[in-house]
């Protein structure tokens, strides 16, 4: 994957300072940018706060309070720009309308968050592996 963009998107502060830790550790060069909320995150994907280039890749807690992770979701899917993009919901909850739902916005997959730790380091580890491997768009959007 290079160095591509990468959004998280978690009302948790100690989630993103977790999540901002194992990208260190791991040495995913990845810039990762951090919006607290869908609003946020929408700014960052298409408005006044616009990433250059687009992130492949969105990770979002879709049952945090304070982020609408359906409502991001179907407005990426319907977008020419955003509608491919990779996004991996990862959640501390077991929200099965949540986990339908998202699956069917046809999501990269539905995770449970790791706990601090080596957990977590191994957690993006596996997936900075999968990120690796796989085929992304050479388009700059």
């Amino acid at each position: 994957m290079g160095s591509s963009n990468i959004l998280l998107i978690d009302s948790c502060s100690a989630d993103l300072e977790n999540v901002k830790n194992a990208f260190s550790e791991i040495g995913i060069k990845s810039t990762l940018y951090l919006a607290k909320n869908d609003t946020e995150a929408w700014s960052m994907l298409q408005g006044d706060n616009k990433i250059s280039p687009i992130p492949k890749i969105v990770l979002i807690d879709i049952n945090e309070e304070g982020v609408n992770g359906i409502h991001l979701l179907n407005k990426m899917r319907i977008h020419p720009d955003l509608k491919s993009t990779l996004v991996f919901v990862i959640t501390k909850t077991d929200n099965d309308l949540n986990k339908i739902a998202a699956l069917n916005l046809n999501i990269a997959g539905y995770m449970y968050k790791p706990c601090e730790g080596e957990n977590s380091k191994d957690f993006f580890s596996i997936l900075n592996d999968y990120w690796n491997i796989i085929e992304f768009t050479s388009e700059k959007r």
